[in-house]
């Protein structure tokens, strides 16, 4: 009998619309029945800190927002804080990180640090981000 694989995805964006939105794109997409081999786990959290707090060494793929403002704290964390805690616990996790900020410099300085890719949120980044996660999950599946 054949074991189904675990896929563990995290989602880390502060705006509640999207961060709902999102998550359930995700889920339509990472569907059991398309992928019958594969045991889904998707997570959200809206702060940089309980993502960090809750962090498992084995999660697969992290949708990661570049800036991350947590209103209770009145802080804000950048992506690329996260991407280092996430390279060092959990170096086989893929990141994509999906964000509004334009600056073509930061987004390669983010592919040097081990971003996975790099979607811009706009009216089309639903596509595209389907596109990725659609990829990994069958790699993963082979």
């Amino acid at each position: 009998m054949r074991t189904k694989k675990d896929f563990k995805i995290v989602i880390v964006e502060d705006d509640l619309y999207y961060n709902k939105a999102l998550t359930k794109y995700v889920g339509t997409i990472c569907n059991p029945k398309v992928y019958p081999g594969i045991n889904f786990d998707i997570q959200s959290y809206f702060t940089a800190h309980d993502c960090i707090e809750n962090l498992e060494p084995d999660v697969d793929l992290m949708l990661l927002d570049f800036y991350l403002i947590n209103d209770e704290e009145y802080d804000i964390i950048y992506g690329d804080e996260v991407v280092e805690v996430v390279n060092k616990y959990c170096p086989n996790c893929k990141i994509i990180m999906v964000s509004e900020q334009g600056s073509t410099h930061l987004t390669a300085q983010m592919l040097r640090n081990g971003i996975y890719d790099y979607i811009d949120k706009n009216t089309n980044s639903k596509n595209r981000i389907g596109s990725v996660i659609q990829k990994l999950v069958k790699d993963a599946a082979a």
